[in-house]
């Protein structure tokens, strides 16, 4: 368990206007508009369930953790909150509390068998260890204290908040107190479904599972017979907030009644981000008493368009190479909206007039209006369907609508049949190998600086969600600073202004860190840009980069409510949004990544961490902010792990992306 300290210090600027071979541009703005890629994938890759819709379940969130809402009120003159918790482990316990500076909160704990703690005053006597941390990302942080109890008694114990006063103006809780502990069962949560479109029923999933080593992946078996009570608590976009009970019936999307999973389901009326907390008690197969919460936060958004239901596809040559396939698709609110990522599978038939895979087709694309509704066009070179020797009939399996800026599916079609009118050349000709036109498309004529050759070259140094500069500039050479400081942006917005910047170059490679990663292969995937002009080892680097998300969103979106500060919540950065979004992201398009990833040092004699607070929801290992496991991208190049080095300043290992040693060796084989 460990996360957090994405808290990236600001590079001074004059330093990047004195180094000879720098660049520094004024803060990115929202770009003109990239030209798209048109993206395909052979077979295997769907096949392997790689380019497939992910499973909710395969993102779930673990526990051992209780994050307790306080209310105070008044009584006898002060105002007070008291609660209790079911502690089950017996080791690394610890009380975050979390609450506005203002409050001047004083927490009690009495312990099982009657021993108080006045954590205010008597906590270091009582052999308690204080300490101030915070909980966040970037420069998105809320600050809190860590009291951590040497010799923790399993039970139930009883905690009293005594205030100055409630928060003014505000709904919702007055701040929280997380307890945690090492215990070898975890509550694992999960969305119901990613279809998370207003006015359907969506909902959370929860159950108890047994995980010893705490490997935070995969999806665990349940415990039955475990659970008393489960709760969801759910806050709408516009702050009402409603609590309703989860069931073990099989009606709830708990599937099978009685076998210790429970869900909860609710229809979202309005779009917009949701927070949720899961609460359950009950009793561990050891016989302690437990008590877990998970937090989450996710978007729901307007169903923009549906696919036009019982319609077959058409397709037709577009010239001598490409075929232009076109789904029927009717918009929701009578406008053509804007753009959309789609994807499809590509089937035909061989010889024995048995069904056989073609390729995987997609791309984002912009809905055009079409005689009865909307039209949604794909573009598909006819070497594929060369390469896989395959002809009439046609069909398109597992076809996916998603929003471009959340990835949420928008429309799902299990089959479509495909009328093909006229077939391009190139579907009759003889295919040996895979070319890159194949997989993205024709290039555009001309790079973005437009001349030959082409002479300014740039290694682009990309910072991170929420992030000030990072990047130390006198490690790097012929480089230049992508600046979008401290602010909150989906992958493609990162991308496109990414892309924007780097037109005014005739190329350029990126070293980037932490979201800038992935915005940067976002980039790559489905745009044109100096990227792939460039030229050297190594396209994309990163370090630090959770391609696979990061547990810590839903805590921050309940801690943004009580203080009101920071960047907001990062969708893509979530367990759930990372599947969705790589479900979209090619091999060919991974291939050109070169990862690296960090952890704490681990000694033998200290509890180690890289950051206090985050440590209390992560699996080890990780940097503070992203885990070891959810760092990994299948099918680029991992260059390796290497401990001593923490995801930014602040913590207790150095930042990870100050090691001169590895920034000499990214900008040696970087692309430019």
């Amino acid at each position: 368990m460990k996360q957090q300290k994405l808290v990236i210090i600001l590079i001074l600027l004059a330093a990047l206007f004195t180094a000879a071979s720098s660049w520094a541009a004024p803060a990115a703005e929202e770009p003109a508009g990239l030209q798209t890629k048109q993206i395909a994938a052979p077979p295997e890759e769907f096949l392997s369930g790689q380019l497939q819709l992910p499973d909710p379940a395969a993102s779930g969130i673990r526990s051992t953790s209780a994050m307790l809402p306080v209310h105070l009120a008044a009584t006898g003159g002060a105002w007070t909150w008291s609660g209790e918790a079911a502690v089950d482990a017996t080791e690394n316990v610890s009380l975050m509390v979390f609450a506005p500076q203002a409050a001047g909160w004083q927490v009690t704990v009495t312990l099982p068998g009657g021993r108080q703690i006045d954590l205010a005053g008597g906590a270091t006597a009582a052999g308690v260890r204080q300490r101030a941390s915070d909980l966040g990302l970037g420069e998105n942080r809320y600050p809190g204290t860590v009291y951590t109890f040497a010799r923790p008694a399993s039970g139930v114990w009883q905690i009293q908040v005594t205030a100055g006063g409630p928060r003014q103006g505000l709904t919702g809780p007055d701040g929280y107190l997380l307890l945690s502990g090492k215990s070898p069962y975890h509550l694992f949560t999960h969305l119901s479904s990613h279809e998370l479109l207003a006015g359907r029923q969506l909902g959370l999933v929860t159950y108890l599972t047994y995980e010893p080593l705490g490997s935070g992946q995969g999806v665990p078996a349940p415990l039955t017979g475990h659970i008393r009570s489960a709760e969801m608590r759910l806050v709408a976009p516009d702050g009402t907030e409603q609590s309703l009970p989860m069931f073990d019936d099989g009606q709830h999307a708990d599937g099978p009644a009685g076998d210790g999973v429970f869900g909860g389901l609710v229809e979202a009326a309005l779009a917009g981000q949701y927070t949720a907390q899961v609460t359950v008690q009950g009793e561990t197969p050891a016989g302690l008493a437990f008590l877990r919460t998970t937090e989450h936060v996710f978007p729901v958004i307007e169903p923009a368009l549906t696919l036009a239901a019982g319609q077959m596809a058409t397709a037709a040559a577009a010239d001598d190479t490409r075929l232009r396939i076109e789904l029927a698709a009717l918009p929701a609110a009578g406008e053509t909206g804007g753009n959309v990522q789609l994807f499809a599978e590509l089937w035909g038939t061989d010889g024995n007039g048995e069904a056989t895979p073609v390729a995987w087709v997609g791309g984002i694309v912009r809905p055009e209006e079409g005689p009865a509704g909307l039209v949604l066009p794909l573009i598909l070179d006819g070497r594929w369907i060369a390469l896989a020797g395959a002809g009439a009939p046609f069909e398109l399996r597992q076809v996916r609508v998603h929003d471009l800026q959340t990835h949420v599916p928008l429309a799902l079609a299990a089959n479509i049949p495909l009328e093909v009118s006229s077939l391009p050349a190139a579907a009759g000709r003889a295919v040996t190998e895979v070319t890159e036109e194949m997989l993205m498309g024709g290039r555009p004529a001309a790079g973005p600086g437009g001349r030959d050759p082409q002479v300014d070259r740039r290694l682009m140094l990309v910072h991170g969600y929420c992030s000030g500069g990072v990047w130390p500039t006198a490690d790097f050479t012929q480089y230049a600073v992508f600046q979008d400081f401290n602010q909150n942006r989906t992958h493609d917005q990162f991308a496109q202004l990414i892309g924007s910047y780097g037109d005014q170059f005739d190329s350029f490679g990126v070293v980037a860190h932490s979201q800038g990663g992935a915005a940067s292969l976002h980039l790559y995937t489905y745009y044109w840009s100096g990227l792939d002009y460039s030229s050297g080892s190594r396209l994309i680097q990163s370090v630090g980069t959770p391609y696979r998300g990061t547990s810590l969103a839903g805590n921050l979106a309940l801690l943004g409510q009580i203080f009101g500060i920071g960047c907001g919540t990062n969708w893509d950065l979530t367990y759930d949004g990372a599947a969705l979004w790589l479900s979209g992201i090619p091999s060919w398009a991974r291939s050109r990544v070169y990862y690296f990833t960090t952890s704490f040092t681990d000694l033998w004699y200290r509890y180690d961490y890289c950051h206090l607070g985050s440590d209390l929801f992560l699996s080890d290992p990780d940097d503070g902010a992203t885990e070891r496991w959810a760092g990994q991208l299948s099918g680029a190049n991992n260059m390796g792990h290497k401990t001593g080095w923490c995801h930014t300043t602040g913590m207790r290992d150095p930042a990870q992306y100050n090691d001169y040693n590895r920034n000499a060796n990214m900008n040696t084989y970087a692309n430019r």
